[in-house]
């Protein structure tokens, strides 16, 4: 057994000891690997089959090297009684990536069985606990990066523009979207940036965001609950780069406003309506980035595309 398996397998079971019990005995380890995550880093789920007191039982965990503001963000928020998997690392003060046990929050799942309904609502409460929890508390979060007018350039020039430019060159994209709708897109893209100044500036909406709150990083666990995983993107800026991707219609936009509120945060409407929709515009840019390369070989991918457009030129609030 190499070392590296070794010290995957003590941090499976520091991991057990930690958040399951003391007493326990190993019986099985299986590992098979579910490819890789955004950044191209390999995802290994590991299936442990285990004694307590004579009584055979069986859990699921992940492992990655994460980053070091992933660390960070979920055990701040693990700890703050957020809904984010639990986790352990033995590197902890590193920058590096380092190895990370996480809690496999939707194993025992079953996705076809759900109250839809009821976990929307549920997610909500969860993301607003989160911004609510975290709002206004940038001097303890030296670690986090910031949303700033860099990171919003980052996002359009080096993620979407490439693809962008190389979608509509093709005859087949341009007769499937049409030229006005493309136009349309290319105007709000060339000033987005600046739009977003007004958001990047008001830090009474500054909280920790997720950032990438896409439908692959929100899970439901044990069919009863929401969980958001996979914070490498983790930043510290308006809480509406989140909520677009999670509200698609007015009465979701509501139940979160809600439980923001309780929170004692009270945006008013039309500020609201107004930031709502400049970072729905935003986010509907940034991510049809993946779908322009592939929309022609997935009807999902087509799908997405066209959801992700309709938040550019078409916004709840617009």
């Amino acid at each position: 057994m190499s070392m590296e398996s070794v010290t995957l397998q003590q941090l499976i079971k520091q991991t057990i000891n930690q958040y399951v019990s003391s007493d326990i005995h190993i019986l099985s380890i299986k590992s098979n690997p579910i490819g890789a995550g955004s950044q191209a880093i390999e995802l290994l789920r590991h299936h442990i089959e285990f004694l307590i007191n004579g009584v055979k039982n069986d859990i699921s965990y992940v492992t990655k090297k994460a980053t070091f503001i992933e660390r960070s963000a979920l055990s701040r928020l693990f700890l703050q009684g957020a809904n984010v998997p639990y986790t352990l690392s033995n590197e902890v003060h590193t920058q590096d990536r380092s190895l990370i046990c996480i809690q496999d929050v939707d194993y025992q799942t079953n996705y076809s069985h759900l109250d839809i309904d009821l976990l929307q609502n549920k997610e909500l409460q969860a993301l607003a606990y989160i911004h609510g929890t975290n709002m206004g508390l940038k001097k303890e979060l030296p670690w986090i990066p910031i949303v700033n007018r860099s990171h919003i350039i980052e996002m359009m020039e080096r993620r979407w523009r490439p693809l962008w430019n190389t979608a509509i060159e093709r005859p087949s994209f341009i007769e499937e979207f049409g030229s006005p709708l493309i136009s349309e897109i290319e105007t709000v893209a060339s000033h987005i940036v600046d739009d977003l100044e007004i958001l990047i500036k008001d830090e009474h909406t500054h909280t920790m965001i997720h950032n990438d709150l896409n439908p692959g990083n929100v899970l439901v666990h044990n069919n009863e609950d929401v969980y958001f995983i996979d914070w490498e993107e983790a930043r510290y800026g308006s809480l509406f780069f989140d909520i677009p991707l999670r509200c698609t219609h007015l009465g979701q936009v509501e139940i979160y406003r809600e439980f923001l509120s309780s929170h004692g945060y009270d945006i008013p409407q039309h500020q609201f309506e107004k930031y709502f929709s400049l970072a729905s515009r935003y986010l509907g840019i940034r991510y049809m980035s993946w779908n322009l390369g592939v929309w022609e070989q997935y009807p999902h991918a087509k799908d997405d595309l066209k959801k992700y457009m309709k938040m550019v030129t078409q916004p709840l609030f617009s």
